[in-house]
């Protein structure tokens, strides 16, 4: 048995009620739960990002953006939809504007970063300027990590 705990996001594939899909991240497994659903494991501190929609006849209900980190054990996690047991939430883009201006982020970071390797300090960055609908900052991974480290200091 493995003893490594796992943090298993849930996707969806079901046409206009539902679609999901993982932007970026390695999962260490992925499984076929039903025709429908797809489940995908991280191991703790793996971070991972992906888009959840739902619609119904009306069109478009829900859209957002998620990245998280997995957490490891004895961790306060927080409860994100499709995610268990949950994750460190680094950024929560929600509604169509917000949706899409995160898109187009981690398209522009994606072109000279590998995502999964980007600090999880700039991912919050991120979420607070996308929310407040301000400028970013270029991502640095050196800053990011200078930041982390001083943190650890204090």
């Amino acid at each position: 048995m493995n003893s490594v705990p796992i943090t298993r996001l849930l996707l969806l594939s079901a046409g206009k009620r539902g679609n999901d899909r993982l932007l970026f991240g390695r999962p260490t497994k992925s499984l076929r739960v039903s025709e429908e659903q797809e489940e995908l494991r991280f191991e703790p501190l793996q971070i991972f990002g992906f888009v959840r929609w739902r619609g119904d006849q009306y069109g478009t209900q829900t859209w957002r953006v998620i990245l998280a980190q997995a957490g490891c054990p004895g961790e306060k996690l927080t409860r994100i939809p499709g995610v268990n047991p949950g994750a460190h939430l680094l950024l929560h883009a929600f509604g169509r504007t917000r949706a899409k201006r995160a898109l187009r982020v981690i398209d522009m970071l994606s072109e000279a970063h590998v995502l999964h390797e980007i600090a999880p300090a700039y991912w919050r960055h991120v979420h607070l300027q996308i929310s407040k609908n301000k400028e970013l900052e270029p991502y640095d991974a050196k800053l990011f990590e200078a930041l982390v480290r001083a943190r650890s200091v204090q």
